[in-house]
Formats: structure tokens, sequence, C-alpha cells
């Protein structure tokens, strides 16, 4: 690539230089128009003659944004999570955790995007060794977050503009959210059903709390990350909003508890018929722009 720019390069100035000659006459202003136009005509192209033309997502957040930047032609594999997202399929990579360096060169990627929770170690470091550039994202739990992803993500791949339009478009929603949030903070319990298993609560820190904080309700957890709790427990502490996530994508999770757990008719949120599912895949790679519009479902269900 750098051989025939140079050579288009000397072959511009050759031509500019018989034009001249030829054309002793003619003005400056003329001159240094052409001189203008074969600059632009030689200039760098945009993302499709960069670097970064064949990109691996191994994070459902990053692929996500990628969409959303219209890069989605240049993905040529994803992991697990990132597959019901595209419109076409990719090789599948699996877990994000469990990465297997092998695969992975063998797609010759020129930027392999995950979180930085993808793995394991000694494939990462393999990648790095081969000189294969990898960008990790943190894991938003605030919209902020998500906007500092999408801009780091952007210029990587000279997308700057559709990043600025995709954030200007994120802060109006956020706006809208807001504007339908109730005058007072409602307590609200995220559950996340693992069947046999039982519930587990979702406290600070994760991505449960964050939509609940999307929906302007009060997370009565006191706690980090998850804990278990039981039926009796969360009637004690009686919670005007209780959702409900599985691991699938169910949007039935809460009938289906609360058919299990029939002690669960008697609290307040069941009263008030806000008991309500919650499709938990879209919060699997934090607060995503997915779980963005899983918020702005919600809102129109309870509020």
């Amino acid at each position: 690539m750098r051989f025939v720019v140079y050579a288009h390069f000397t072959l511009t100035n050759i031509s500019t230089e018989l034009f001249m000659m030829k054309n002793k006459r003619i003005p400056s202003l003329f001159c240094a128009l052409w001189l203008l136009m074969l600059t632009l005509l030689t200039a760098p192209s945009s993302y499709a003659d960069s670097n970064n033309s064949r990109l691996v997502s191994v994070d459902g957040n990053a692929t996500e944004i990628l969409l959303n930047l219209g890069l989605e032609e240049h993905i040529v594999a994803a992991d697990l999570t990132s597959q019901p997202l595209l419109s076409q399929p990719v090789e599948n990579l699996g877990y994000h955790r469990t990465l297997s360096a092998e695969g992975l060169l063998q797609l010759h990627p020129d930027l392999v995007i995950g979180s930085n929770h993808m793995g394991p170690a000694p494939t990462i470091a393999a990648l790095k060794k081969a000189h294969i550039h990898v960008l990790q994202l943190d894991s938003p739990t605030t919209l902020e977050q998500l906007e500092t992803n999408i801009t780091l993500l952007a210029s990587r791949l000279n997308a700057e503009s559709a990043a600025q339009t995709l954030i200007e478009q994120l802060q109006i929603r956020q706006s809208a959210l807001l504007e339908k949030q109730l005058a007072h903070k409602p307590t609200v319990v995220f559950l996340l059903d693992i069947g046999e298993r039982g519930l587990s609560q979702a406290g600070s820190d994760t991505t449960g709390d964050a939509l609940i904080k999307l929906l302007g309700g009060k997370n009565i957890s006191q706690f980090s990350g998850y804990k278990s709790i039981s039926v009796e427990a969360l009637l004690a502490v009686n919670p005007d909003i209780i959702l409900v996530g599985s691991r699938s994508d169910s949007l039935d999770s809460a009938n289906k508890l609360v058919k299990r757990q029939p002690l669960l008719q008697h609290s307040q949120a069941a009263k008030n018929n806000q008991i309500v599912s919650v499709n938990a895949a879209t919060l699997i790679a934090g607060l995503s722009l997915g779980a963005l519009a899983e918020a702005e479902r919600l809102a129109d269900k309870l509020y």
C-alpha cells in the first residue's frame, strides 16, 4: 500500500510540473486550487483502508456499540453472547472467559475487543506476543461509563462522528427516562431466579442495581454484588417493585416465580401488580445499549 501511494504521489507531482510548464500564465490561485485537488485525491482514505478491517468482538456490550457505529461488516468472529445481536452469522468463539489463542490467531484479526473479564490470561498474553491489538473495556454500570466505552472504541476505529451521534441519542433517551420517573423513589429489588438454587438478590455494583437507578428506584439491598435471599426475607423488606430475571431471555420469569413461590402473592409488589419480568440477557455485559432499551420497556410497564 505504501509503495502504491508513493508512486501515485510521484506521478501526480510530475503531472503538476508538466501542467504548470505548459501553462505558465495561469494565475497562481488556479494553480493552488489544482494542487489542493491533487492533495485531496491522494489523502488517506477512511476506515475501510485502515488497519482495523478485521474485528473480533468477545463482549456483547462492545458488539452492540460496533453495530450502532455501523461497523458490523468488519466483524469476522464473536463470542456466544454476541451471536444473537448480529444480522449475519460469523465464527462463534464461545464463552468470553475461555477463549482459544490458536482459534483467535487463525482469524488474523486487526483488533480483538472484549471486556476486562475476557480470558484466560494466557490467551491474552499470546495475542499480545503475536502483536495482535487487544482492547479491553470496563463493564459499565452507568450510562456515563457506557459513553466512555463508545468514545474509546470509536477513537480506535475512526468512527468519532457516528459515536457523537450515538451519544447524543443516549442522552436524549436518558432524559426521557427521567421524565417518566415517579416523584418519590419506589423501593425495588432485583432478583435473579436460578431455579433449584434459589433466588439471588442484586446489591450495589451490579447491572441489576444500575437498572433500578435508571428506573428511578431505590435498591433496598445494603451490600455489594449478589447474595442469596429467601422468600420470607423478601416479604420482610416488602419492596414496592420486584424485578425478576432468569438465565434465559424469557419474559415469563415473574409468573413462573410466583407460581413456584405462592407466598409472594402477599407482597406489596404483588398487590400492586408490580412483580415484573426482566430480560436478563440484556444485562449480561453490564449496562449496555440493550439494557437501556430494557429499562425503557420496563418504565412504560411500571409507570
